[in-house]
């Protein structure tokens, strides 16, 4: 694996004069734990522990076994434990964080020489519901659409970070299908908010913290005009700095995919982790979630 890495390498510095590459970096590496998490306020915590070798080798990709998981919340300090199970979940509990309380993990096992840890925090409910007015808006073709919005209490004094999802009902294959978000709404700049791959939008509370907040859309004109049952699915998640941060820099780590340069290359775009001594996000979130008929 290693020879491989340093011809690829060797290659690279013919193409890019002006770089200096040194493989013994290459040699040095050691691998990492990864945990990975999307934790849901008032549902029990699970996540995935893997290796980083995967990162640089398709074929190292593993789930870790016989890790010991101890975890701390706000309200039983105590330690309590995680019990392995096969499957893409492979460590799961009982266990259940509530919104505004926080949360640490110490993981220990053998192959990896130091504990691995991370504390986060679980956001708070900001009151979120959403609304349908049939027709009540204008579609980006100017036909009237289905205008959908939600509305929440951004807490003030602090930073905070949201993601909307809406989906609409097809019922000629019977099931949800995402809606693709346009950002119209004023708040929702090229510098605080991001729509990503899955046609949600994260988004910062830069331009209205501490407000009473609406945020709308407009469906495309006809799109659900047949339903007589639900229509649109409306999932809006308070999500943490470490989410936000994290998805940020996956969708500009796709982005820098688009980008060509004369010589072919693009500047790293490091994945934001919350971990210590391992890598990986702990991603927390309180969700909303309506059905608009």
């Amino acid at each position: 694996m290693k020879k491989y890495i340093i011809v690829i390498l060797s290659f690279l510095t013919l193409g890019c004069h002006q770089d200096t590459i040194n493989p013994d970096l290459i040699q040095d590496y050691r691998e990492k734990m990864v945990v990975n998490a999307v934790l849901t306020s008032g549902k029990p915590v699970k996540l995935i522990l893997t290796n980083s070798l995967s990162a640089i080798d398709a074929n190292g990709f593993k789930g870790i076994q016989n890790a010991d998981i101890k975890i701390e919340t706000s309200s039983v300090p105590s330690e309590r434990s995680m019990s392995y199970v096969p499957g893409d979940t492979n460590y799961v509990s009982n266990i259940i964080v509530n919104a505004g309380e926080s949360l640490r993990m110490k993981i220990k096992h053998p192959d990896f020489n130091s504990n691995i840890t991370s504390t986060v925090a679980f956001p708070v409910l900001v009151g979120a519901f959403a609304n349908l007015t049939v027709d009540g808006g204008i579609d980006t073709s100017g036909l009237p659409g289905d205008l959908i919005q939600v509305t929440f209490n951004d807490p003030g004094n602090q930073p905070n970070y949201y993601r909307l999802k809406i989906h609409y009902f097809n019922q000629t294959i019977g099931s949800w299908i995402p809606l693709a978000f346009t950002k119209s709404d004023p708040s929702l700049t090229g510098y605080n908010s991001y729509v990503l791959n899955d046609a949600s939008v994260i988004f910062s509370d830069e331009l209205f913290n501490g407000s009473d907040k609406v945020i709308s859309t407009v469906a495309p004109n006809g799109l659900v005009s047949s339903n007589t049952g639900d229509k649109y699915l409306v999932e809006f998640s308070h999500i943490s700095n470490d989410f936000f941060e994290y998805y940020r820099s996956l969708q500009r780590a796709q982005d820098a995919k688009e980008i060509s340069f004369a010589g072919g290359y693009n500047n790293a775009v490091v994945i934001h982790s919350n971990i210590t001594n391992g890598v990986g996000i702990l991603a927390t979130q309180t969700n909303s979630t309506t059905i608009l008929k």
